[in-house]
């Protein structure tokens, strides 16, 4: 445990830091900015461009990104070398994709996001829409089709900013203007570029005109669904309760996570509605819905991310990152775990984490003792695991994905729902200009405050991960707004404020677990206890 609070601490505050310094270069630019840029990728066949960077790769189409926007990008070098030049990643099946006959073959669009970071730590948002197409715009030269029919495309929107209900909606529309043709896509992109940001729930407005006549008004809202909310629940019915918590305890525990299933749409959806279940709190690492066949050294990335894989991909990842030394009493050295869908776990070892013969409960065990290995204690695993239970028990649909929130939301404010009696924020504050001792008090007072042993260790490793200091470090600034009118134009509040919102309604009408004097009395036992602390250090 002491382990790992080291190296959180050692890995969180320059993490955070480096995130909070890029975004606010994006805000300090001398106009306004929606987003850094957009592009479509089209699938071309294998012979009309240079194969260096498939050589080996058998594919009779390959991902190439045919138009950017904007077209003059200063700074191209650092572009060139970003991870969005890696069009693989936006049509990871490329290797399977076959050409649609028909519009009616298609079965509708679909929308997912990428997290990347660059070879310099630099951190972005795509936000992608995949579509096909229609006749009657294909551009003969840069369309991806053939004489076997019409290969589908991906819109995406690059921004440093996470804020997936406005720029998902954006990206649709923007698909829309694109089936039209690119320049009437180009005209749409022309009008919002050099918008700011819609701040406080506010909307994106564009009047579409011709002459004096207004033909259409486009309203896109800062706030709405998450991405992965819709349908989760059938996520966690295929998977089962257990494996669901015991991956969320992972994603908790800042692992190394790749989820594999039989296809890009049910895998994408899964790792989507994982991520929408750590609400309020959100994945500040590398996520990619799906890993391509070419880009699986992804994995050996140093950093915790979320991949999700096709299936007959699992065995080669499994060598790749384990071989045959996987030491399953240390995650530390050892941080990788991958799921399959409807397998279970299957790194580490089901046979390590269970030594019994396969039966019934085999996949539900392996679970519990894996979520026990990344520090959930066993009772609040088998808390999360009834709640999940309970939402399921109707089966799933739109009522078990709110029930499903509800639990999870429900989960967290009983164990950090009380920062706010705390002083967290302006302990955070005070921190960031300088003065570290009262962040310690409240963090301190945080654990301390549960009278369940299980609920105070795991809450001690929590408090010091990257995902929380994330979460206070959005709280912050959000709240700080009232105070700098002056920023009110340059600040986005995205959909999770709703979230924050739920979290704290469920914290002050959860049956508090202590008295407010027991609390005081801890809180004094606490500031103590860190002071003497300070003063053995200094003598």
């Amino acid at each position: 445990m002491r382990r790992r609070l080291t190296k959180a601490k050692l890995v969180h505050r320059r993490t955070m830091a480096f995130y909070d310094e890029q975004v606010a270069a994006f805000c300090r630019r001398m106009a306004p900015q929606l987003f850094d840029q957009a592009l479509v990728v089209n699938l071309v066949p294998r012979n009309e461009i240079n194969e260096l960077p498939f050589k080996g790769v058998k594919s009779a189409y390959v991902p190439v990104v045919t138009y950017r926007y904007p077209e003059d990008i200063s700074d191209r070098r650092e572009h060139r070398n970003s991870a969005v030049e890696c069009a693989d990643l936006f049509i990871p099946d490329f290797t399977r994709a076959r050409p649609y006959q028909g519009y009616e073959e298609w079965t509708g669009n679909e929308e997912f996001m990428l997290t990347l970071t660059d070879e310099l730590g630099k951190r972005a948002f795509a936000y992608c829409v995949k579509y096909l197409p229609r006749d009657h715009v294909i551009d003969v030269e840069t369309a991806s089709t053939s004489s076997e029919g019409t290969m589908p495309e991906v819109f995406a929107i690059v921004s440093p900013i996470h804020a997936p209900p406005f720029y998902s909606a954006l990206a649709r529309e923007c698909v829309n203007y694109l089936q039209q043709g690119r320049s009437t896509l180009k005209n749409l992109l022309d009008a919002v570029f050099r918008r700011p940001f819609p701040t406080n729930g506010g909307t994106l407005c564009v009047a579409e005109t011709t002459g004096r006549i207004k033909k259409r008004e486009i309203v896109i809202r800062s706030q709405g669904p998450t991405p992965g909310r819709a349908d989760c629940s059938s996520v966690v019915h295929r998977m089962g309760a257990e494996v669901t918590v015991s991956v969320l305890a992972a994603l908790l525990a800042e692992q190394k996570v790749l989820i594999g299933g039989d296809s890009v749409q049910s895998v994408c959806h899964a790792v989507q509605s994982l991520v929408s279940l750590l609400k309020p709190f959100s994945w500040p690492y590398t996520l990619v819905p799906v890993l391509p066949d070419t880009l699986l050294e992804l994995a050996n990335s140093p950093t915790p991310y979320l991949l999700g894989v096709l299936r007959n991909n699992l065995y080669k990842l499994r060598d790749l990152l384990v071989g045959g030394c996987h030491n399953c009493d240390d995650l530390m050295q050892d941080d990788v775990i991958i799921v399959d869908l409807d397998g279970g776990i299957f790194v580490p070892q089901p046979s390590e984490l269970y030594n019994a013969s396969q039966g019934a409960d085999y996949k539900e065990k392996s679970a519990l003792l894996l979520c026990e290995k990344l520090l959930l204690p066993k009772k609040l695993a088998v808390n999360l695991i009834v709640s999940f239970k309970e939402a399921l028990a109707a089966g799933p649909g739109p009522v078990a994905d709110d029930l499903l929130q509800k639990a999870m939301l429900a989960w967290f404010a009983s164990l950090v729902g009380h920062y706010t009696w705390c002083g967290l924020l302006s302990s955070y504050v005070a921190d960031c200009n300088g003065d570290p001792e009262p962040l310690r008090a409240s963090l301190a007072q945080l654990v301390t405050a549960h009278s369940s042993t299980s609920a105070r260790r795991f809450t001690e490793w929590f408090v010091e991960t990257g995902i929380f200091r994330d979460w206070i470090r959005r709280r912050v600034f959000i709240s700080s707004v009232s105070s700098a009118p002056e920023m009110r134009d340059r600040v986005w509040v995205n959909g999770e404020d709703a979230a924050n919102q739920r979290l704290d309604e469920l914290a002050a009408s959860l049956a508090p677990q202590t008295s407010h004097n027991r609390l005081s009395h801890i809180f004094t036992r606490a500031h103590t206890a860190l002071f003497r602390s300070h003063l053995l250090k200094k003598f």
